[in-house]
């Protein structure tokens, strides 16, 4: 070392595994980052529900809006006002038992016959649809059909049905019509049995009347839209676009619609 000056030298000392761990530390990272890169492309190909995209993650939120509303056992889906129209009559009869004869049935003889007719208007029935019906575990079928006009989901339900349980039969008498056809013996008697009879029948017909052909024809298709658009409110914002249709499980097959 030259005399005045005291800077130390520098140590030279050799180590290679730095510089070998560097390169090894720089090629994991980087093999770390391509297998991931790796696998967001594989799930976003192959599970883009997972990611919630694609049309699996649709069906899926279509699916999980259904078991919201299944958590009644039952959906209202219509309610209508029904009129019925019922016909009851009852005999007016005597029993004669000839007095040779103190034995056996008495012979019964018909003197006339009461009939009643009742117009009753505003009935009223529900409509639901019987989410009770599925088996224990057993889950709506929901599946996307292909559309010209975008993407589809189809839900498939039971069909709706008279709710018996809900069945409001007409109480005030301003609102019923009565027509009492008495004999000539009844004017006497005054018995009203035709008329109750008439009466008790009103229900019956209500639910008779509801499940008309006509009348289920109409439920059916109107309940179809309010059913889509009850699953529709329950979906997230994004899902909100597609199309969903509704079908029951005694449709007959057709194309979509």
């Amino acid at each position: 070392m030259p005399a005045g000056n005291n800077t130390p030298e520098p140590l030279a000392t050799n180590r290679p595994w730095v510089a070998v761990a560097g390169c090894l530390g720089g090629g994991i990272l980087t093999g770390f980052v391509a297998v991931l890169v790796i696998a967001a492309i594989l799930v976003f190909v192959f599970f883009p529900q997972a990611l919630g995209i694609g049309p699996g993650a649709t069906q899926t939120a279509i699916t999980t809006a259904v078991g919201e509303l299944r958590r009644a056992p039952a959906l209202r889906v219509a309610t209508r006002k029904v009129a019925v129209e019922v016909d009851a009559s009852t005999p007016t009869e005597i029993s004669v038992r000839p007095w040779i004869l103190p034995i056996g049935e008495p012979t019964k003889i018909e003197l006339g016959r009461t009939t009643a007719q009742l117009v009753v208007a505003d009935n009223t029935v529900q409509y639901i649809v019987p989410f009770d019906s599925f088996a224990p575990g057993e889950e709506p079928e929901v599946h996307e059909v292909d559309h010209p006009d975008g993407r589809r989901f189809v839900v498939v339900l039971p069909p709706p049905q008279v709710d018996e349980t809900l069945v409001e039969v007409q109480s005030d008498p301003a609102k019923r019509k009565e027509d009492v056809n008495r004999d000539w013996l009844d004017h006497f008697v005054g018995d009203d049995t035709a008329r109750d009879k008439a009466l008790s029948s009103v229900r019956n017909a209500v639910i008779a009347a509801a499940r008309s052909e006509t009348a289920m024809f109409e439920v059916r298709e109107k309940a179809r839209g309010t059913v889509a658009e009850m699953i529709r409110a329950l979906l997230p914002p994004e899902y909100k676009d597609c199309t969903i249709e509704v079908r029951w499980t005694d449709d007959e097959p057709r194309e979509s619609r």
